[in-house]
C-alpha cells in the first residue's frame, strides 16, 4: 500500500505524531475533520466526519487496515491498538428509529443539512493494546477495553471488559485474557 510522504500530511493539515505513515485514502478524508494521530501508527483507513464539531484521536503505534471510522461525536483510539481491515466504527445511530422524527432529519439532505437533534449518538473508545478483527462493527457508545480482542465479523453493542475476548452476533464475552 502506498504511503503519503509526511510532509504532505502537513500539507493537507493533518497532525500527525513522527513515523506515522498514511494511506492517500486515509489523508484525503482525514482532512475534513478534526484528529489526532499519535507517533508510528499505520493507517489505511477511510474516515467519515458527519459533523464539524466531530473528532476522531488514534494513539500511538496503531495499525488500522482498509476500515471505516464515523464520526458525529468522538472516536478515540489508545495506544498499540490493531484493526484489521472491513472493521467500522460509528459513534451514532445515523437517524432516528422514529419514522417521523427520521422523515425530518432528512428533509434537507439533498442540500447537506441534517437534523441530527433526535439522533442517538454517544463516543467509541477503544482501549490500549485491543485487538479488533477484520469485518468486525462497533456500535455508538461502546468502550472497548485494555487488551481486549473482539473476534471477526462480531457486532459490538456493548462494552467489553479489559482482558476478555468476544464474539458473535451481538458479541458475548467467550474467553477471560486476565492470566
Amino acid at each position: 500500500m502506498p504511503f503519503v510522504p509526511p510532509f504532505l500530511c502537513r500539507l493537507a493539515g493533518i497532525n500527525a505524531g513522527a513515523g506515522t505513515k498514511m494511506s492517500i485514502r486515509s489523508v484525503r478524508t482525514a482532512r475534513k475533520g478534526r484528529h489526532e494521530i499519535g507517533e508510528g501508527t499505520t493507517l489505511n483507513c477511510h474516515f467519515s466526519f458527519d459533523r464539524p464539531e466531530a473528532s476522531i484521536t488514534i494513539g500511538r503505534g496503531c495499525f488500522i487496515g482498509k476500515s471505516h471510522l464515523v464520526a458525529a461525536a468522538g472516536i478515540t483510539i489508545g495506544n498499540d491498538v490493531v484493526i484489521s481491515w472491513d472493521v467500522t466504527i460509528v459513534d451514532h445511530n445515523s437517524h432516528s428509529l422514529d419514522w417521523k422524527q427520521r422523515a425530518k432529519d432528512v428533509a434537507d439532505w439533498r442540500q447537506g443539512k441534517k437534523d441530527w437533534t433526535d439522533v442517538g449518538i454517544a463516543p467509541v473508545t477503544i482501549d490500549d493494546n485491543a485487538w479488533i478483527g477484520m469485518g468486525v462493527t462497533i456500535l455508538k457508545g461502546v468502550t472497548i477495553g485494555r487488551g481486549a480482542v473482539v473476534g471477526a465479523a462480531s457486532v459490538v453493542t456493548k462494552d467489553v471488559a479489559p482482558f476478555t475476548t468476544v464474539a458473535g452476533n451481538p458479541a458475548r464475552q467467550i474467553r477471560d485474557l486476565s492470566n
